[in-house]
């Protein structure tokens, strides 16, 4: 019996399109289902070659193809991984899904062909990737080896890069390098246990695009069955905005912040400009009455006279404070200030001049410092009035003074006295806000305030002290620019 005798019946009762080719690609036998799938009758694939359904792109090479598949003839699946198209006598192309199992009649090795119609198949595909190119999100198949099968136009997008130049290649490309060697452990361990999920729980995720940048993304992981083997979809959403408006919102929430900081500045400075000013004026109104009763006009006149100075000045610095506020970050403009002049109205404001207190000023700079005098004011006058609240009561002198130098290309201002001292224990914490060192300090806020300040105008602050012998809190302040009109 001819071997395709012997198949001829197998053929006839298979549901599957069957042909036997010979070694040198004649066609031999066919079934009735592979003579209705390709449009022949028997004897017109008698007169055939296997090249003459095969599509015309390979026609000429594919005997090289079929020679190599006789010298190493094995059962298996032909194409794996690639489309295979046939073509029928009235030249339709149509996708297949061919088996290949070599046969033999003990002198020529020949190939039974299973071949699949698959159209209807690859309709569906195509519907179904039609819909996830219609997505809004990026998505990603990948085989069990974490091979890109498929991709969305989305994911194109997302990632930078052409579909051809993502198919077929490990999904790895897609991740920062950082992360890619421990990936395939994490690709097995998903196929070990194939639920929907999300990726990376308690992670954060990032994906590394086609430049090389990388961006946070959030994954779902679905599997799916195929007859190839399990697929697993990754569903990519690119984070980038999500992210980027929650740093917003800290920041703005981090803004708010300052501004309630800004806000107790604001409060502390205005109550420490009136509060001293406002006891001198007390001071000297009371001495006023006093001169009245003794008749003494022209102490009522001189005291009245200092009391609207005072009024004055204290007016101007709260205006001064008012103008820190409204400015905020941007600053406002320099002018040239005398630094001689502005201290000793600070100091009048803070002592009325009837201070027991010693002030010294030792300028070595030349010329007028060219900064914000509102703010040089604020600065100046925390410290003045922290050098006057830490005096050593057990001491009969009691000194301030305020040293300038040049510090290019600004100025250095120290102002040193002979009080109580700093511990070495509460040194590191003097410019913390709210922190409050013993039942002399005030709310804490006075000189953190001096700290922000002085870095605001692109200066530094330093404070070096010795328990029992004195402070000095020196800054420095870069010269400014005065605005042109």
């Amino acid at each position: 019996m001819s071997i395709i005798e012997k198949y001829r019946l197998a053929f006839d009762i298979s549901p599957v399109p069957m042909l036997l080719v010979a070694s040198d690609g004649k066609l031999l036998l066919a079934n009735d289902g592979f003579l209705e799938l390709f449009e022949y009758t028997i004897d017109e694939i008698r007169e055939l070659s296997v090249e003459a359904l095969v599509p015309e792109s390979i026609r000429d090479h594919h005997p090289e193809l079929r020679n190599a598949y006789s010298r190493a003839s094995t059962k298996r699946s032909m194409g794996a991984g690639r489309d295979l198209y046939g073509v029928t006598k009235s030249n339709k192309v149509i996708p297949l899904e061919l088996g290949l199992e070599p046969v033999t009649d003990g002198v020529e090795t020949m190939a039974l062909v299973a071949a699949i119609d698959i159209r209807h198949r690859k309709i569906h595909e195509e519907r179904m990737h039609r819909a996830m190119d219609a997505a809004a999100c990026a998505m990603v198949m990948v085989d069990g080896r974490g091979t890109i099968v498929f991709v969305n136009k989305a994911a194109s997008m997302l990632f930078g890069y052409d579909e051809d130049d993502l198919l077929g290649h490990a999904v790895e490309m897609l991740i920062p390098e950082e992360f890619r060697r421990a990936h395939p452990v994490y690709i097995e361990s998903f196929m070990n246990n194939r639920t929907e999920r999300f990726m990376g729980l308690g992670r954060d995720l990032y994906a590394r695009r086609s430049d090389g940048t990388r961006f946070p993304v959030e994954i779902s992981l679905t599997p799916v069955d195929a007859p190839t083997g399990t697929l697993v979809m990754s569903t990519i959403v690119d984070l980038s905005e999500r992210v980027a408006a929650a740093e917003e919102v800290a920041e703005k929430s981090a803004e708010l912040a300052a501004l309630n900081v800004e806000l107790s500045h604001f409060a502390y400075s205005a109550s420490h400009d009136l509060k001293a000013p406002l006891s001198s004026i007390t001071g000297l109104l009371t001495l006023c009455i006093e001169d009245l009763d003794d008749g003494c006009i022209e102490g009522v006149r001189e005291n009245l006279c200092k009391v609207i100075e005072i009024s004055r000045r204290s007016a101007s610095k709260v205006e001064g404070v008012l103008q820190i506020a409204r400015a905020g970050r941007d600053g406002m403009p320099a002018t040239e200030v005398s630094l001689e002049t502005t201290i000793r109205e600070i100091w009048v404001d803070l002592t009325g001049d009837t201070s027991d207190t010693e002030l010294s000023l030792d300028f070595s700079h030349e010329g007028p410092v060219v900064t914000e005098l509102p703010t040089l004011k604020v600065i100046v006058e925390n410290m003045l009035s922290n050098a006057l609240r830490y005096v050593d009561a057990s001491k009969p002198e009691h000194r301030i003074c305020v040293k300038s130098e040049p510090a290019p290309p600004g100025v250095k201002i120290s102002i040193s006295d002979n009080g109580i001292g700093i511990s070495e224990e509460n040194l590191p914490k003097v410019f913390q806000m709210f922190k409050r060192l013993d039942d002399r300090s005030g709310d804490g806020l006075g000189l953190s305030l001096v700290q922000k300040q002085v870095e605001r105008l692109g200066g530094a602050i330093k404070v070096s002290s010795t328990e029992g012998e004195g402070t000095t809190i020196s800054f420095t302040l870069p010269e400014m620019e005065i605005a042109c009109d």
